[in-house]
């Protein structure tokens, strides 16, 4: 018997089954044999939900900013697995793995050395985070005011106040949460 290659509807539903990815997600993932297959590999370290949105929504938009197809990079499981890695224990940003994503297409490199030699760890220290919080609020006085007043993008600029002074290496939801705790004590 011969041993056939598994059909791209064979994946879709053992990606959408298996998985529990979204069916949109798994068609598109599956309609190219070297994305299903590096959809696999990584699957296999990271949460599949995690991975599908990457490889589908941000592995494609890099490739397609960068005119090129997945098999004339250099980019491989490898790659996406350590950058993922980073992201699913919050070591870095989602805007902060996209940049890296748009430098591993151009030419690979060892992700968790970069983000380490470039200090690109995301602050998540809660008491750092707070003391960059508690700054922004004293600094912007006017806007909590006017967030009190109901205008809730007053809040936003806070939250954007504060990833400017952590460059962009917070999470703006953990900021979110912060600042809006911080500020109901005012």
């Amino acid at each position: 018997m011969i041993n056939m290659p598994e059909l791209a509807q064979d994946k879709v539903r053992k990606f959408v089954h298996e998985l529990k990815i979204k069916k949109e997600d798994a068609e598109i993932i599956a309609a190219e044999k070297e994305l299903a297959e590096m959809f696999e590999k990584v699957a296999e370290e990271i949460n599949p939900t995690l991975a599908a949105k990457w490889l589908r929504r941000e592995l494609i938009r890099v490739l397609n900013y960068n005119k090129k197809e997945l098999h004339e990079v250099e980019i491989g499981e490898k790659h996406m697995i350590d950058l993922l890695k980073l992201v699913e224990h919050k070591k870095i940003t989602d805007n902060v793995a996209s940049k890296i994503l748009e430098k591993l297409i151009e030419k690979p490199f060892d992700v968790k050395e970069h983000v380490k030699r470039e200090g690109l760890e995301a602050v998540s220290d809660i008491s750092e985070l707070e003391k960059y919080c508690k700054e922004a609020i004293e600094e912007n006085l006017q806007a909590v005011e006017d967030y009190k007043k109901g205008e809730k993008k007053a809040l936003n600029f806070i939250v954007g106040v504060v990833m400017k002074k952590t460059k962009g290496k917070a999470t703006p939801k953990e900021v979110n949460e912060i600042v809006l705790r911080m500020i109901e004590k005012i």
